[in-house]
């Protein structure tokens, strides 16, 4: 009986992966999968705080997204991002990585009404968003 299971399991692991692995062109986080080649796209939309967003607001929502398995290493103090060291340009930057992170779904991008959906490149001082 258990050698049944494992086969069926196989049988069903082996169905999946080549349902997945014949799909043509698949597009997930930036990155365009054609034929097993892989093309980083860059994205159009961006998360930034809004210019009536508080100190207090902003440094909320940075802690927010950097607790949601986002790597924020880049915006502590010193890093590529740290600098300039404002929490406007550190939280725009969490924000919108936890926004990525989310497939850019604009929902994803409201932080209690203070994140807003752009598309032009936003970058700050170092630190670039693409």
């Amino acid at each position: 009986m258990k050698s049944l299971i494992r086969v069926s399991f196989l049988i069903l692991a082996t169905v999946v992966f080549h349902l997945f692995s014949s799909a043509s062109v698949v597009e997930a986080h930036g990155v365009v999968l054609d034929n097993g080649t892989a093309v980083v796209t860059p994205p159009t939309t961006f998360c930034v705080p809004s210019e009536q967003a508080s100190d207090a607001e902003l440094q909320k929502a940075m802690d927010f997204a950097c607790g949601q398995g986002i790597d924020c290493g880049p915006i502590q103090p010193g890093a590529v991002c740290g600098d300039p060291p404002t929490v406007r340009s550190r939280a725009a930057f969490a924000m919108n990585s936890y926004y990525r992170f989310r497939e850019g779904n604009p929902r994803f991008c409201d932080f209690n009404g203070i994140g807003r959906v752009i598309s032009e490149n936003p970058s700050y001082g170092n630190c670039k968003y693409i």
